[in-house]
């Protein structure tokens, strides 16, 4: 069974189109909200990613193909590593 991962919540929350014209009270909960805090923290994170991946290959004569799983994964390591110390810091684990 896979660790459940915990992504933060939504990166950019917003208020649902109801509740905006007044049709829905406000719940609480932000109705929608796109992407999660871990994607939005991966994709900041993807730049440094790609960069440390073309370095490593730069001085290679016969580098192999480009691994974008790798750099993605890379990506994703940072994302969590930022939710782990956000989480800690607020209080929780």
């Amino acid at each position: 069974m896979a660790a459940e991962i915990h992504d933060g919540g939504f990166a950019f929350p917003q208020r649902s189109i109801a509740e905006i014209q007044g049709i829905a009270t406000h719940s609480g909960e932000f109705a929608v909200g796109g992407m999660s805090l871990r994607d939005y923290f991966a994709a900041q994170a993807l730049p440094m990613a790609i960069r440390q991946a073309l370095d490593l290959r730069r001085d290679q004569i016969n580098p192999p193909p480009f691994d974008f799983k790798r750099v993605a994964d890379a990506a994703y390591a940072m994302a969590d590593a930022l939710l782990h110390a956000r989480a800690v810091d607020q209080g929780g684990q």
